[in-house]
């Protein structure tokens, strides 16, 4: 009697474990996407509805909260002057679409070049920004 038991416990086993492979499907990373919500919410690229406190936003409410929202942190910061732009502003400036073969004032490639310098760029972008601005 004892061997017909185990005989059936045996088969009953064999039978769980085929049904259950055959009903349970397998993981496996090459299973296609079903979902392919990707949308990645920022500052400029909203998704979903715009929401302004507890209702959906009129027309042009939403980008008024946001710039008093801005305003409201930046309320009473001043930036100081970054230290790497020059004090001395040129009194003359080439033309930006300018064809001809201008110059660019002395003041302005010194400037440039003691910024750069000072930033710590290599001597190559250095010559090659001063090149491109007609310094000699």
């Amino acid at each position: 009697m004892s061997s017909k038991l185990m005989l059936a416990l045996f088969v009953t086993a064999v039978l769980v474990t085929s049904i259950a492979t055959v009903t349970i499907p397998a993981a496996s990373a090459l299973t296609a996407r079903t979902t392919f919500n990707d949308a990645h919410c920022t500052q400029l690229y909203h998704c979903g509805p715009k929401i302004c406190g507890d209702h959906m936003c009129a027309p042009g409410e939403y980008d008024k909260m946001k710039q008093e929202i801005v305003q409201a942190q930046m309320k009473g910061k001043t930036a100081p002057a970054p230290s790497y732009l020059p004090t001395q502003t040129p009194t003359t400036m080439p033309p930006m679409n300018a064809t001809s073969t201008t110059t660019t004032p002395m003041s302005v490639c010194d400037s440039v070049k003691a910024t750069l310098t000072n930033a710590g760029m290599p001597s190559t972008l250095i010559a090659k920004v001063l090149a491109d601005l007609s310094c000699s």
